[in-house]
């Protein structure tokens, strides 16, 4: 799992609904994503770092959690 995009999203109060139609993604694909099944495209990261306020680097960190 993405612990930092999950954390993100839920301080945020996003539902992964919410998050996938940002992404023009189906929300299952988020999922998956989100869990680490499947990677997000590098337009996607970025996408989300801008959603989150945050880097690419710091939402996709496997080191500390922030």
């Amino acid at each position: 799992m993405h612990h930092n995009l999950y954390v993100a999203r839920r301080e945020n109060r996003l539902k992964q609904t919410e998050v996938a139609k940002k992404l023009a993604i189906h929300r299952v694909s988020y999922s998956r994503k989100e869990r680490g099944e499947q990677d997000f495209t590098l337009n996607e990261a970025f996408i989300l770092a801008k959603l989150f306020d945050t880097t690419v680097d710091q939402l996709f960190s496997k080191g500390e959690e922030n």
